[in-house]
C-alpha cells in the first residue's frame, strides 16, 4: 500500500505569517491615524475686567466712558491641524444697566476687530454691536488652517462715542489681546486625508487578518 504524501504546510504557514504582520502596520497606522484626526485641540483664553467709568485712552475732554462694568472673555484655539476649522470667541457682559441722566437706558456701541496673519478670518473686518443694558454679547469668528506654521494675531475690542461735531464715530480701545495659533500636520497631509487613511489601514487590517487565519486553517 502506498504511503500518503502529506500536502506540505511551510509555504502557506511562512504566507500566513506575513500577512498576519502586515496586518498589524496597518491597525497601529489606522489607530495613528484616527488619533491625529480626532484628537481634540486645546484652548487658550484671557479675562479682563473692564471697570465702568471714564476710559483710560479716552481723548482729554471728552469724558467718553464704559458704561457699566464689564467682563471681556477672549478665547482662540491654541493649535489646529492642516485642514482644520477653529474658531476666535469673544465674550462681553455687563453687571449694571446703564442710564442717562433723565433715566433712559443707554446702549454701549462695542466695535470688534479680529485680525490673524496668512490665515482666513470669517466674516472679516470690523464690525459694530449695539450692546443693550444687561444684555450679553457672543462673537465667534471661524478660522479656516489651511497651511501649517505659527501665525499671530490680535483682538481689538473698542467702545464707539458719536462725535457731533466730527459726525463721526470715534472708537476707543478698550482691550487688545495677542493671540497665537500653531497649525500642525500629520506627513504633510489635511486632517480628511488622514482621517481616510485611518479608516482605509482598519479596513485592511480586517482584510489581512483574515486572509492570514484562511491559510493558517486551510
Amino acid at each position: 500500500m502506498a504511503g500518503i504524501r502529506k500536502k506540505p504546510q511551510h509555504r502557506q504557514s511562512w504566507i500566513s505569517q506575513i500577512l498576519f504582520g502586515l496586518s498589524v502596520m496597518c491597525l497601529l497606522s489606522g489607530l495613528v491615524c484616527l488619533a491625529w484626526a480626532v484628537w481634540p485641540y486645546s484652548t487658550d483664553g484671557v479675562q479682563i475686567d473692564i471697570p465702568a467709568g471714564v476710559l483710560p485712552v479716552a481723548p482729554e475732554g471728552t469724558g467718553y466712558a464704559s458704561l457699566a462694568d464689564y467682563n471681556l472673555g477672549v478665547s482662540w484655539p491654541r493649535w489646529l491641524r492642516l485642514g482644520d476649522k477653529g474658531s476666535i470667541d469673544v465674550f462681553l457682559t455687563g453687571d449694571v444697566e446703564a442710564v442717562d441722566s433723565s433715566g433712559n437706558q443707554m446702549n454701549q456701541i462695542v466695535l470688534v476687530d479680529i485680525t490673524l496673519s496668512r490665515l482666513r478670518v470669517s466674516p472679516a473686518g470690523l464690525v459694530q454691536y449695539n450692546l443693550a443694558p444687561g444684555a450679553d454679547l457672543e462673537i465667534s469668528r471661524v478660522v479656516d488652517a489651511d497651511q501649517k506654521g505659527e501665525f499671530p494675531g490680535k483682538v481689538l475690542v473698542s467702545f464707539g462715542f458719536y462725535d457731533e461735531a466730527k459726525d463721526e464715530l470715534v472708537p476707543v480701545p478698550v482691550a487688545v489681546v495677542d493671540i497665537l495659533i500653531n497649525v500642525r500636520s500629520l506627513w504633510g497631509l489635511e486632517r480628511g486625508i488622514v482621517l481616510w487613511l485611518g479608516f482605509v489601514g482598519l479596513v485592511l487590517w480586517g482584510v489581512l487578518f483574515l486572509l492570514g487565519r484562511y491559510l493558517q486553517i486551510k
